[in-house]
């Protein structure tokens, strides 16, 4: 009675919340150590058994004919996939898997796989075929609400959380494109996981991400909308990017940005960059690393740059300023600026080209 009891207790959703959150974080980690990216990751699990020509995997991975062919131009140059035409139809490119590129990848998840297998052996083949019905149910579920969710990502849709393991990182750069109209991007406090390098949280339409790991700094890109389309906007509520402070953060922005509150007053700063121009710009900067550089072109509406007091700031205007304040005294209509602010040695560069409606340099509050 006591074991029926247990059993009618069991909370299959939330058991395969756990499930899905640790093979997510599983493939993040293994896509670290491989230095492949979750998308480079999901067509080589689709091309291991069979070939598969380009537009279907342009399909099942639901990017477009450009993206899926970056993504299959990298795993070729690394020895991944090869593509040759198509016999019975010379216009379209099949990819196949090179099995000994596979085979070192199954090296890596061989203890994973021994150890799912050492418990699948625990159950009855009758165990085994409920458990598989269940399992193939839920995978078809999850690609239909996938579906929905790439289709009609609406405003009421649920909150989305991406994220990626902080590996061995010291240094980081998060390069943000495609233009974007509102968001946060924040160094995390005390209480951010020490193994985590970022976290996201959504409301309403996510973007695109991946980490690419190098020798002298990890890459974090997050592709917001696509080429050639509006810009990015998040559903309702406010969208943040939290960054580990314990990392040293360069920040790349490319598009443009209509609403964009950058503070990093918590972590080391090595450099700022925007282009495309922005409407509303807050940046709260901490401690700089040497040669810290800021430089925004295309210019701005409003633009606020905080940094750590005694911390000098060098400056650089083209293209006009019509409105500057430093520190608290209002310098005027401008046509062009280089000055010097501070005496600190290790300071910011900034350079705005492109001109700027109101300027404002200012000490952390």
């Amino acid at each position: 009675m006591e074991r029926q009891t247990r059993d009618a207790d069991v909370d299959l959703e939330a058991l395969l919340r756990e499930l899905v959150s640790a093979a997510q974080l599983f493939q993040s980690a293994a896509g670290l150590r491989a230095r492949l990216t979750p998308t480079e990751l999901a067509v080589l699990a689709i091309v291991r058994s069979n070939p598969r020509v380009a537009g279907q995997l342009a399909v099942a991975t639901h990017l477009t004919t450009g993206a899926i062919t970056r993504v299959l131009d990298g795993l070729e140059r690394r020895g991944y996939v090869t593509r040759l035409p198509d016999p019975g139809d010379r216009r379209r490119v099949v990819v196949t898997a090179v099995a000994e590129r596979l085979a070192a990848l199954d090296v890596m998840f061989g203890p994973m796989t021994e150890a799912a297998a050492a418990i699948q052996a625990k159950f009855s083949p009758a165990e085994q075929a409920t458990v598989a019905r269940f399992l193939v149910a839920t995978t078809e579920m999850l690609r239909d609400q996938t579906d929905t969710l790439r289709d009609d990502p609406g405003v009421g849709a649920t909150p989305v959380t991406l994220g990626a393991p902080l590996g061995t990182a010291t240094q980081a750069r998060l390069h943000l494109a495609g233009g974007l109209r509102q968001l946060r991007v924040v160094a995390g406090g005390k209480d951010f996981p020490a193994d985590s390098l970022y976290q996201g949280d959504f409301a309403g339409a996510a973007p695109t991400s991946e980490v690419l790991v190098r020798p002298d700094e990890t890459e974090v890109r997050v592709q917001f909308g696509r080429r050639g389309r509006t810009l990015w906007r998040a559903g309702a509520g406010a969208s943040t990017l939290t960054l580990n402070p314990r990392v040293a953060w360069a920040v790349d922005v490319r598009g443009g940005a209509q609403h964009l509150a950058v503070d990093l007053a918590g972590a080391t700063t090595r450099s700022f960059s925007l282009t495309g121009g922005a409407n509303d710009l807050r940046l709260r900067l901490g401690p700089p690393a040497r040669g810290a550089r800021v430089s925004l072109t295309g210019g701005a509406k409003s633009l606020r740059l905080e940094r750590p007091a005694g911390v000098s700031v060098s400056l650089r205007i083209r293209g006009g300023a019509s409105d500057v304040v430093v520190d608290g005294h209002r310098q005027g209509p401008i046509g062009s600026l280089t000055q010097t602010i501070g005496q600190d040695s290790a300071g910011y560069e900034f350079a705005l080209t492109g001109g700027v409606s109101h300027l404002e340099i200012a000490t952390l509050s």
